[in-house]
């Protein structure tokens, strides 16, 4: 038996939170094919296809299979801070693991599990635990956070130039009573304005 399955059938013998949820397990131990794309995972974050069964008495979902997920990261400026959002969608979201069988049957690609314990996981899961891979290329060092923080910076900065020039020639037109110019600058100065979210006007 490999590690992957030693791992599935030790966990299926545990008091689980949604007791259905060991239909699945027993259904992947019958195919070492399928266990062989499995990859079990610390977290799930920016990953598209994921399982996640939890032990009774963890703080986990208790059962969920998501296809097709997709997960990304908002960065907004609040009172001078950098304040990051997330937001996941996914196609496909099964809480029912009899429904997650038969989705699971067409399914081909690459499968991420995380199992959620009680207490803290035990050695024979750790062994087959592999670092999230999406959430390591999502990483972003100290140095990429300034350089990001800078460019925005810079980005609003060089709205606000335009803001202040285009306030500058709608005055102009304004004075000139030119109507066509005033019709035609309006609208990019409101765009630029909604765009500077440093600035107040």
């Amino acid at each position: 038996m490999t590690p992957k399955m030693e791992a599935i059938a030790r966990f299926a013998r545990m008091q689980l939170k949604h007791p259905m949820s060991k239909v699945v397990l027993h259904a992947l131990l019958e195919s070492p094919d399928r266990v062989e794309r499995l990859t079990f995972v610390d977290t799930r974050d920016f990953l598209a296809d994921t399982l996640v069964i939890a032990e009774r008495g963890s703080d986990g979902p208790g059962f969920e299979l998501e296809l097709g997920a997709t997960q990304r990261e908002e960065v907004t400026i609040v009172n001078g801070n950098l304040v990051r959002h997330v937001r996941r969608t996914s196609s496909v979201n099964i809480q029912d693991p009899v429904e997650a069988l038969a989705a699971l049957r067409d399914f081909k690609g690459r499968l991420y599990v995380m199992f959620c314990f009680a207490g803290p996981p035990p050695v024979w899961y750790e062994a087959v635990v592999e670092p999230n891979p999406a959430v390591v290329s999502q990483t972003l060092s100290k140095e990429s956070i300034t350089e990001l923080f800078d460019d925005i910076v810079r980005h609003q900065v060089d709205l606000l130039v335009l803001a202040v020039t285009l306030r500058q020639d709608i005055d102009d037109a304004l004075a000139r009573r030119d109507r066509a110019a005033f019709e035609k600058l309006a609208p990019v100065y409101r765009e630029v304005v909604n765009r500077c979210v440093l600035w107040d006007f």
